[in-house]
Formats: C-alpha cells, sequence, structure tokens
C-alpha cells in the first residue's frame, strides 16, 4: 500500500489511483533546487526575524502567498511533471488553489488527521476536488516531521469520524530524500508528523483545485502587480484569467 519513488510518471500515476498518492524523483535540475531551497530558507528566516511569521503548534512555521515572495516559486508551481499529474487527477483547466510553505519545527507536534476537501459536504463525488503536491526541500523521516498518511483512505471519499476514534487512524510517514515531490489526493487523510530532531523540516505545498472550484487564495486581490504583470500564459491560466468554458466572464463568451 505504499507508493514507489519514481521518475515514472505512469507508475507515479497508479500509485496515485491506488494508494492516493505518489512520489517522484526530484523533478527540476540540482542548480534549480538549491535555488529554491535557498529562496524558501531566506523568506522563513526574514520573516521569524522581523516578527511577521506565523507560527504554530509548537514551534512549527507556515510561509504564505509565495508567488509574492520570489520568482522561483512562480517556476515551482509550473512543474510539466507536476502539471501531468495534477491534470490526471483534476482534469482540464485546473487551478492553482494556494501555494505556501510548511516548515516542521524542532518539538512541533502533529497536525490533526483531515483530508483537503473539508469544504465540501457529504456526500462526495467519486473523484478528487483539489490535489497537492508537497517538494520535499530536505530528506523527510519520520522523526523530523515527515508527512504522515493513510494509504487508500481516498477510496474512502470522507473525512475521518473522530468521534468513532478515527483521527487517531494509524499512520505512516512518507520518507524520501530532498527533492522528491509526493502529489496527494485532495481525499487522502494525511497530517504533518511531530519533530523530534533538533533541525526544521522544510516543504512547499503547491495546492490545486478543478477549474470550477473557489481557490483557497484570491490571487486577484492577493496578488503583487508585477508578479501579475510579468506572469506568463501558463501561470495566468493556472491563477483564474481564463475562462473556464462558461466560467469566469467578464463580457460574454470571448
Amino acid at each position: 500500500m505504499r507508493a514507489t519513488l519514481t521518475n515514472d510518471v505512469e507508475t507515479a500515476a497508479r500509485d496515485l489511483a491506488g494508494h492516493g498518492y505518489c512520489l517522484l524523483e526530484c523533478p527540476i535540475s540540482p542548480d534549480a533546487f538549491e535555488r529554491l531551497r535557498g529562496r524558501l530558507l531566506d523568506v522563513a528566516g526574514q520573516e521569524r526575524e522581523d516578527g511577521s511569521a506565523f507560527l504554530y503548534d509548537g514551534g512549527n512555521q507556515r510561509v504564505f502567498s509565495l508567488l509574492n515572495k520570489g520568482e522561483e516559486f512562480e517556476e515551482n508551481v509550473q512543474d510539466p511533471t507536476v502539471m501531468r499529474l495534477m491534470e490526471e487527477l483534476l482534469g482540464v483547466g485546473f487551478l492553482l488553489s494556494s501555494t505556501h510553505a510548511n516548515i516542521a519545527g524542532p518539538g512541533g507536534v502533529p497536525m490533526h488527521l483531515h483530508a483537503d476537501q473539508t469544504f465540501a459536504r457529504p456526500p462526495w463525488p467519486p473523484y478528487a476536488l483539489v490535489a497537492n503536491s508537497m517538494w520535499m526541500l530536505d530528506d523527510f523521516t519520520a522523526e523530523n516531521g515527515a508527512t504522515r498518511l493513510v494509504p487508500g483512505s481516498h477510496l474512502l471519499g470522507r473525512q475521518p469520524d473522530y468521534e468513532r476514534g478515527e483521527g487517531n487512524t494509524g499512520t505512516v510517514p512518507v520518507c524520501a530524500p530532498a527533492g522528491s515531490v509526493m502529489v496527494f489526493d485532495g481525499r487522502l487523510w494525511h497530517q504533518t508528523g511531530a519533530n523530534t530532531t533538533g533541525r526544521p523540516r522544510h516543504g512547499i505545498l503547491n495546492y490545486y483545485c478543478r477549474g470550477y472550484v473557489r481557490q483557497q487564495q484570491n490571487f486577484f486581490t492577493g496578488l503583487k502587480e508585477e508578479v501579475a504583470a510579468r506572469a506568463e500564459p501558463g501561470l495566468r491560466r493556472l491563477l483564474g484569467y481564463e475562462n473556464y468554458f462558461s466560467l469566469g466572464m467578464t463580457d460574454g463568451l470571448p
């Protein structure tokens, strides 16, 4: 029931369907990866230093709105390999819903077990409405807060039932080397693990949705003008600047 670390997209797609997640070997060059990781560490450190950091659960940190914080993140949300798998899950015309970093700090406690479709009332359709990709900027281990999940839980099509004790359902850590990418179905039960080491664990979460689902981040009001102005057509489509069939019109059909 565990996904295989692979560079083969077909294998990854099979793992996504069967297990609810897949693991990709680093799809970008070593130089591009180091630039991405370095930029995230700089931004996270600056936010802690200036007091604007979002800290929670004992030592964890989130860095929100990454598109406003470096061109490296603009490239990252458009990675072709991840885009292919997202289309497999979400269909044509899918959107970027949000992009932020999740840093499991030393002493950070686990997040509650959940699926990412909390906004959707049951019964859920038999397919994902949203999906996520976790870019592992450090080695992910059971000790440093690797994402924990319940393989196959996406096929249940619902949130964990906490009253029945499913919030404590046995999870497995997703362990992989730095540079790996986990793509996972929005219905999959998962959580941030506890970091029992002395070093933070860094990851970037690029979250996508079907073209008719409201995005988590409102890019039209929250994106810096210079970022929107330089966005290439591919990024503009992901942000929602194009119609999705008859949705998103400004003055009728083109």
